[in-house]
């Protein structure tokens, strides 16, 4: 039986895929199921963006009133292949990339 965490991160990386082939983005998956880089995409220009697909989490700091999100770090290879993180919600299939996509208009 699959582990529920595996399966959590492939929602996310389908999600993910949508959201970026919605974007007018080419879209390419790995074989590989581990590694450090969950998904590429890539536009007419030729720009290409490696990201590392992550669970939206949140906590309340005592400063605040709002949750804020948890930033995940990138590992040495990742940080070696300028991999971004997308952040999903499962929930409302939202996704927040960090940094930003450059190729995007709200970027």
């Amino acid at each position: 039986m699959p582990d529920w965490r595996q399966q959590q991160g492939q929602v996310c990386e389908t999600i993910l895929t949508e959201w970026l082939l919605r974007q007018g983005l080419y879209v390419m998956r790995p074989l590989a199921a581990h590694g450090p880089i969950d998904v590429i995409c890539y536009n007419d220009e030729g720009d290409i963006y490696f990201l590392d697909a992550k669970q939206e989490s949140r906590r309340l700091t005592k400063d605040r009133k709002t949750p804020t999100r948890i930033h995940r770090p990138l590992t040495g290879a990742q940080r070696l292949l300028n991999v971004r993180v997308a952040y999903v919600n499962i929930d409302t299939r939202d996704v927040h990339i960090v940094p930003p996509l450059e190729c995007l208009p709200d970027a």
